[in-house]
This record gives C-alpha cells, sequence and structure tokens, in this order.
C-alpha cells in the first residue's frame, strides 16, 4: 500500500506537526518542548515508526490553546 494525497490529507485533519504547533502557540520549538517535559504540553505521537516524525493531536492542542487541557486527558 502506498501513500497518496489524500492519506495525507486524513493525517492533516487529525495531527499538526512542528510548524502548525509553533504558528498557532507563537512559542518557539524550544519552548515548548521545556512545557512539554514539564507536562505543561500535550506531548507529540510518534508516527510512521521510528523515522523522527512526530505528530500533536489536533484536539489536544486546540484544547491547550483553550486552557482545557490536562496531562491526565479529558477537559
Amino acid at each position: 500500500m502506498t501513500a497518496t494525497l489524500t492519506d495525507a490529507d486524513d493525517l492533516r485533519n487529525y495531527f499538526l506537526f512542528w510548524d502548525d504547533v509553533k504558528t498557532l502557540t507563537d512559542s518557539s520549538e524550544a519552548t515548548i518542548r521545556r512545557a512539554i517535559k514539564r507536562k505543561q504540553f500535550p506531548a507529540p505521537v510518534p508516527m510512521f515508526g521510528n523515522k523522527g516524525r512526530v505528530g500533536f493531536r489536533r484536539a489536544d492542542i486546540y484544547l491547550w490553546c483553550e486552557g482545557r487541557w490536562s496531562p491526565e486527558g479529558g477537559e
């Protein structure tokens, strides 16, 4: 099975990538990484095995932006 443009579009419906998250939060990658380490920001999800690519769950980032995200989950 090969990835198609449609598959990539589907991923963007559920995940945000570093550039998206930095833009939405108006924060640097270093600042976001520190917040993740302190459990004050949603952690990224590994994608495509061990290729180094990660994505952030779109819903988690939007909840964080609204001040409703918690590391325990839920709202």
